[in-house]
Formats: structure tokens, C-alpha cells, sequence
């Protein structure tokens, strides 16, 4: 694909779009774009078919499935505490729900269900949180490429590897963590 010019440039995000969609495990996709195309086009290539990807994923689940699954989740207690946790903090819920260790699947189409959240809400968090991690992946498929050609691997892309590699197994659960918590403590408050 990166050897076709604009044909497979196009290729590529519509692949990785559908791939987003269907499939969910972006990280590997966007690594092998990295080591195939260069930087400047596999940032926005993947760019455009992961985030485009959840907001399709997403948008499908608000507009066409969500009447149907609200009926059926109308008297599970675990949705109504969601519902009222998108309404009061909305942004920041979406953001700990793109971070948490949950699947890209449940991660575009929970949010999808909860009526009280706002499209904008989604759109940002998931743009705060898969850019920058496009970002990471495909310098990390760049930095691979360069590192099998024979060179040294950048002390910055360490850095961030280690790092990342630390949000990953313990902020994300925990924020995560900490939130599912709270959503449990409110019926702790109530029966007090």
C-alpha cells in the first residue's frame, strides 16, 4: 500500500476504518503503518481510520442501535448510575472510559447508549486520547523500521515506551478502578 501512492494511501485508512470497527486492536495496525509509510502520512493516515473508525462505531450504536439496547438495559441499576455519571461529569467520564482496559467495542458503543451524554463529549475524549497514541505507534513502527535497517533506537522513544508501558498496567486500571468504585459507593451513601 505505501508503494501505490494516493490509491493506497486511501486503501490504508479505509482498511484500518473498517478494521477499527469491526476488529478493535488498533495498536499493531498502526506500528506496521508506521514501518511502511513514512511518518508525515501513516500520523494522519491512521489518524483518520482509528478515530474515524470509533466515531462510525459510535455513531451507528447512538443513532440506529441505542433505542433498542436502552430497552433493554432500562432497569439494570449499573446503567442508570452510568447515565447519571456521563450527565455530571461527562467529558470526563468519556476520557476514563477511552483510557480504561475495557475493548475498543465497548469503548465506542457503551458511550453510544448513555442518553445523557453528548456527541461533542465523545468526539473530544476520544480525540484527547487516540491522537497522541497514534502518535506513539507509529513513531514506535518508524523507530522499528530504522532499528531492523541497522540503527540505533531513539533514548526519547525508550522513554516513552517506558512510561506508556506504566499508564497502561496501572493508571488506566485504576482510574478506571476508581471510577467503577464510586459508581458502587453511591448506594453505599444511600442506605447509610
Amino acid at each position: 500500500m505505501s508503494r501505490a501512492g494516493t490509491e493506497g494511501m486511501v486503501l490504508y485508512a479505509t482498511s484500518f476504518l473498517i478494521w477499527t470497527m469491526t476488529v478493535g486492536v488498533t495498536t499493531p495496525v498502526e506500528t506496521a503503518a508506521g514501518m511502511a509509510f513514512p511518518v508525515s502520512k501513516s500520523i494522519p493516515l491512521s489518524a483518520i481510520g482509528k478515530i474515524g473508525g470509533a466515531f462510525a462505531q459510535f455513531t451507528l450504536a447512538r443513532y440506529i442501535l441505542s433505542e433498542w439496547a436502552r430497552e433493554k438495559m432500562e432497569q439494570n441499576e449499573w446503567f442508570n448510575k452510568i447515565n447519571l455519571s456521563f450527565q455530571s461529569h461527562p467529558f470526563r467520564v468519556a476520557l476514563i472510559w477511552r483510557f480504561s482496559p475495557l475493548p475498543e467495542f465497548v469503548k465506542n458503543v457503551g458511550p453510544a447508549l448513555v442518553p445523557t451524554l453528548k456527541t461533542r463529549y465523545q468526539i473530544m475524549a476520544t480525540l484527547v486520547h487516540g491522537l497522541p497514541f497514534t502518535v506513539l505507534w507509529s513513531c514506535m513502527g518508524h523507530e522499528a523500521a530504522m532499528v531492523a535497517r541497522g540503527r540505533e533506537a531513539s533514548l526519547v522513544l525508550k522513554r516513552l515506551v517506558a512510561g506508556i508501558t506504566w499508564v497502561g498496567i496501572f493508571v488506566s486500571p485504576t482510574l478506571f478502578g476508581c471510577w467503577l468504585k464510586g459508581l458502587g459507593s453511591d448506594d453505599e451513601e444511600n442506605e447509610a
